[in-house]
């Protein structure tokens, strides 16, 4: 009877398919070429410890690369298969202990020193698709010096603010 059980068990879980072999986004897989028209024939020099490769006859192949064509992709099925992945992140990290909201500099910071703790699962949620802030809000142009600074005088602040947002423009512009 144990038997029986552990030989139905090992046949259900050879026959279990994952939901990749089912997805239609994979297309079809291209049968290999037959071994007599193309052969690789590694070559080892004793000398060095390169590696070259070989083909031959390579102008037997069973498809012709002139005429490949694709065919159109339905906007459905790549809207189903980005919504699947997107879904399958969602329940794969959901579980957190900490989510923190905005992905700025201030977030990235927070995120990273919680991310430290080995048990801490730490998310991060983010509005736009420009994680780390903005350059003109976020203070990513502030150097050590401007953080110094800003302890001892406002005045020694305003201006090297100004002149690091006057080298930010011209870089960019």
């Amino acid at each position: 009877m144990a038997t029986m059980a552990s030989s139905t068990f090992t046949a259900s879980h050879l026959t279990k398919s994952s939901i990749f072999d089912t997805s239609s986004f994979h297309g079809t897989p291209v049968a290999p070429p037959p071994s007599s028209s193309v052969r690789f024939q590694p070559t080892v020099k004793a000398s060095s410890s390169s590696v070259s490769m070989s083909s031959t006859g390579g102008s037997n192949l069973p498809y012709d690369l002139q005429n490949f064509r694709f065919e159109p992709i339905r906007e459905s099925i790549v809207s189903r298969e980005m919504t699947r992945r997107y879904m399958m992140d969602m329940i794969t990290y959901a579980d957190t202990d900490v989510v923190v909201v905005g992905a700025g500099s201030a977030g990235l910071s927070c995120a990273y020193e919680l991310s430290k703790n080995p048990n801490v699962q730490v998310a991060i949620i983010e509005q736009s698709v420009s994680p780390g802030g903005g350059a003109w809000l976020g203070g990513q142009l502030f150097s050590a010096m401007v953080l110094l600074y800003y302890y001892y005088s406002n005045q020694i602040y305003i201006y090297i603010y100004i002149f690091l947002y006057l080298l930010a423009f011209i870089y960019l512009v």
